[in-house]
């Protein structure tokens, strides 16, 4: 979901500008202080997220590519995309949302005639919607993500590709992605990239992780048509644990940084351990009548009632020892300032 510090790794630039002279990587003759390490690590994590990121998009547009292997490659797109969004979001935020917007935004707005030609709904999600919408509307007719986006103002049903719009297809809506995503990695490479708030986006990412399963609930899951949210889910989760185990010296060094360390890997492993429970990629089904507000017994005893309940407790800062409630704590013991919500 896209805001402003979604997930794992959000990024800020350290000044008003790029820098005109990078600072060199320490050497063995210059020992690398714990801050400093943090940053080269979160550095080369984004960076390479990046990149790869890059190459599974053009593999996904690649002229003449089957069908099957664009869903796969969105899929792969997909995943690096989860680890690094607040970075896009903070350092890109208009490359954000021609990346990551949902089809809501557009067709509250505005119709788009034209799936295909990389204008109106563009991103990800309107790839997403081209390769697997089309099944979700004939296999699901009755569910809730037909139901909420066929209320909408300017809806339409979802396209298939065929060999009249494959060409429109590969030139408009795939091209336009490709190079929203080259620009990003080009520009990675000149700006400064400032580890407190890759901190803040941790735990903007980990507060976030209950709203991506309640949404479950309305229609409204994030990667809705491949049904792909629980692995986006694991993605945040993944690139959090980069970035914690990236300032892991840091947070040693504190007073009783060694047990803050251990709290905090250990609720990143809760929540590990509750997404394999979860066989597949997307959330488990939702209870027929699930009240969010008050889930029954019965309903907190199932697949899907078990992650609601656990998210609900670890993404809650104001939960004592909640992995949520141990992020912020360690980001004020090491000087740095909360995330504002």
């Amino acid at each position: 979901m896209r805001i402003a510090f979604t997930t794992s790794i959000a990024l800020a630039l350290a000044s008003c500008g790029t820098h005109d002279t990078p600072e060199p990587e320490p050497t063995a003759a210059e020992p690398v202080v714990p801050h400093a390490r943090a940053t080269i690590e979160v550095d080369r994590y984004v960076d390479g997220e990046a990149h790869a990121l890059m190459r599974a998009a053009e593999a996904l547009c690649a002229e003449g590519a089957t069908h099957e292997t664009r869903r796969a490659r969105w899929r792969e797109a997909r995943l690096h995309y989860e680890r690094i969004e607040g970075a896009i979001a903070v350092l890109f935020p208009e490359t954000d949302a021609d990346v990551d917007d949902r089809y809501e935004r557009v067709a509250e707005l505005r119709a788009d005639t034209d799936p295909f030609d990389g204008e109106g709904f563009i991103g990800m999600h309107a790839i997403e919607r081209v390769l697997w919408g089309p099944d979700v509307w004939a296999r699901e007719s009755e569910g809730e993500v037909v139901r909420f986006e066929s209320a909408l103002v300017h809806f339409a049903p979802p396209v298939a590709l065929d060999d009249t719009s494959r060409a429109r297809f590969e030139a408009g809506l795939c091209a336009r992605l490709v190079r929203d995503l080259r620009g990003m990695e080009q520009t990675l490479g000149s700006v400064a990239l400032d580890p407190s708030t890759a901190w803040r986006g941790v735990l903007g990412s980990i507060e976030e992780q209950a709203e991506k399963v309640r949404l479950g609930t309305t229609g409204q899951s994030e990667s809705r048509y491949a049904g792909h949210t629980l692995a986006d889910m694991r993605g945040n989760l993944e690139g959090g644990l980069a970035v914690l185990e990236a300032f892991a010296s840091e947070i040693e060094a504190l007073p009783e940084g060694s047990e803050r360390l251990q709290r905090l890997r250990e609720g990143f492993a809760r929540l590990e351990q509750a997404y394999r429970a979860s066989p597949g990629e997307d959330l488990p089904p939702v209870p027929a009548a699930f009240d969010p507000d008050h889930p029954s017994e019965a309903d907190r005893a199932t697949p899907y009632g078990r992650l609601f309940v656990l998210l609900a407790h670890e993404s809650d800062p104001e939960a004592h020892r909640s992995l949520a409630y141990e992020v912020r704590a360690t980001g004020r013991a090491m000087g740095i300032a909360e995330l504002g919500r």
